[in-house]
């Protein structure tokens, strides 16, 4: 006895119709929630290219102690954001060798923010220092 099992099913074609849109819809949620920031470029150069400080040369400790902007140069209070107090305290020793550290808790944006602040500011020679406790 045999048995009739019928035609073999055709396979149905895979529509590509909705898999283009499911990758649209994932390009525009991509492209949206991406941040357009702005990069730059930091000139940094490691200890053994940097320069021995000349004797003469003050250096100057300062320390980024929040990521709001508050540096501390010993007794003294400066604020990163305001380039004309920045712009001061570096025109009061144009020839100072700069150490920026940084306290426990500060992010990388902040220490970067303060670098390039220093140096639109007008200091020449800026070094970073490791993490104080």
């Amino acid at each position: 006895m045999l048995l009739e099992l019928g035609n073999k099913p055709k396979r149905q074609m895979i529509s590509l119709t909705p898999l283009i849109d499911v990758v649209f819809i994932l390009l525009l949620f991509f492209m949206l929630s991406s941040s357009f920031i702005k990069w730059q470029q930091i000139a940094l150069s490691s200890p053994s290219e940097a320069e021995q400080p000349s004797e003469t040369a003050l250096l100057r400790v300062l320390n980024l102690e929040s990521n709001q902007g508050k540096v501390r140069f010993e007794t003294r209070e400066l604020n990163m954001y305001d380039q004309s107090e920045l712009t001061r305290f570096i025109n009061e020793d144009t020839a100072a060798n700069y150490v920026l550290t940084v306290s426990d808790g500060v992010n990388v944006q902040a220490m970067v923010t303060l670098l390039d602040k220093l140096k639109q500011a007008g200091a020449k020679k800026v070094a970073l220092s490791g993490v104080l406790p």
